[in-house]
């Protein structure tokens, strides 16, 4: 996988499988919505385990000698304590940096045929307007399977080794101002007129759903109008 620092990387094309009212909500609002990891729908995600929980526990900084009014927090309550915390405060939009269009992706995230694939750059991800994110590149691992002590970067381009068909790239927002699960997410302006290479239709979808795509590019895009096409999976043999 290319390194999104390296210059070539800026112009390596990935791709963003979403529902139809995903992507109306994206076109209208000209934003890119950045979900809190915790409600992603992977509850694996950003966790400890493994090795690498063995490891953090060994590490626990020595505790005060208890109070008849307090008790000494456990080095598992602390891991579990910051690991919440990391994950209510980490916000993500997640894109495939896979080189084609995938039939897996495809069914994952449109298991309905009305539904879009849209291609940008990584370079193009980066226009996102007024925060600072970074686009990092996911890696899959058993969990745990190193005994390091993890940074939030660290876990947060972790998965487990059946994602891998993914090969993801996730735009990765911190707001350490959510301690209290009152925010769901964040919109962070990004032109999609701009930065959107091509508009894929689903594979499956009929004549009437592609027209729709269409008119509402037309509408809230229309510099895009161009660039929508058909999936390449509805293409036809020679024979």
């Amino acid at each position: 996988m290319t390194s999104p620092q390296s210059p070539s990387a800026e112009l390596q094309l990935v791709w963003r499988y979403m529902s139809f009212g995903r992507f109306l909500w994206l076109i209208q609002n000209k934003s890119l919505w950045l979900s809190r990891a915790d409600l992603l729908g992977d509850e694996w995600e950003m966790s400890l385990a493994g090795e690498q929980l063995k490891h953090v526990i060994a590490r626990h900084p020595p505790t005060p000698l208890p109070t008849p009014r307090t008790r000494p927090e456990s080095a598992q309550e602390r891991a579990a304590r910051i690991i919440r915390n990391w994950r209510r405060t980490t916000f993500v939009n997640c894109w495939s940096g896979c080189g084609y269009e995938s039939h897996a992706l495809w069914r994952v995230y449109c298991p309905s045929a009305e539904g879009v694939a849209i291609q940008a750059t990584i370079g193009g991800l980066r226009s996102i307007v007024g925060s600072p994110v970074e686009i990092l590149p996911v890696t899959y691992a058993i969990p745990g399977s190193n005994s390091q002590t993890p940074t939030r970067q660290d876990l947060i381009t972790k998965k487990r080794p059946m994602f891998d068909y993914e090969h993801e790239y996730r735009i990765v927002l911190i707001r350490e101002e959510n301690p209290d699960d009152a925010v769901k997410g964040y919109a962070l302006a990004w032109d999609a007129e701009k930065w959107v290479e091509s508009i894929r239709v689903h594979p499956e979808a009929d004549e009437a759903f592609a027209q729709t795509v269409l008119k509402v590019v037309e509408q809230y895009a229309p510099a895009l109008k161009e660039r929508v096409k058909w999936s390449s999976m509805t293409e036809s043999p020679p024979f």
